[in-house]
């Protein structure tokens, strides 16, 4: 309470003046101390308004998408999966295309490389396509055409098993 009397005696002591000044410098500086304390806060909700403009427009474009990703449903619903060992399956799949296997190497516990040709590109598209269907992910595919008398092309795939 000490402190406060002897501020009201300084305060009291002061021109009228020089108490008005001092009154318009104590409400600034609480205007500004208020502002300070807001302003964090008024930016967290700016910024979490443009998060919420950007999520409703992702969220209106998949609704827009949804159709789109209906047509494009597999249709690997209705295959099963062939038993047997993932280089078997693979090799099955090739000749079942009509393809020539070149070579076929297990990488790590689940990834091979494989290297094929065939007569047209379809064909080899149709490969990925089945790989697919039996569970094996595409990492890395190189479709080119080969020089010869006949028009053939050759692929090199790279393909994971995924569990």
């Amino acid at each position: 309470m000490n402190i406060a009397n002897n501020l009201a005696n300084w305060f009291s002591g002061l021109q009228p003046r020089e108490r008005l000044i001092i009154k318009i410098g104590a409400g600034l500086l609480a205007v500004a101390a208020i502002y300070m304390a807001l302003l964090p806060a008024m930016q967290k909700n700016t910024d979490l308004e443009q998060r919420y403009k950007r999520l409703n427009a992702d969220m209106q474009w998949l609704r827009e998408q949804s159709e789109v990703v209906d047509r494009l449903g597999s249709n690997c619903a209705g295959q099963t999966i062939q038993s047997g060992k993932k280089k078997d399956v693979i090799t099955r799949i090739v000749r079942r295309n009509q393809l020539r296997l070149l070579g076929l190497q297990q990488g790590d516990t689940s990834s091979y490389s494989l290297s094929v040709s065939g007569p047209s590109p379809n064909r080899l598209l149709q490969l990925v396509y089945q790989l697919t269907c039996q569970g094996l992910m595409l990492n890395a595919l190189d479709v080119r055409s080969t020089a010869g008398a006949k028009a053939t092309y050759a692929a090199d795939l790279e393909v994971s098993y995924v569990e």
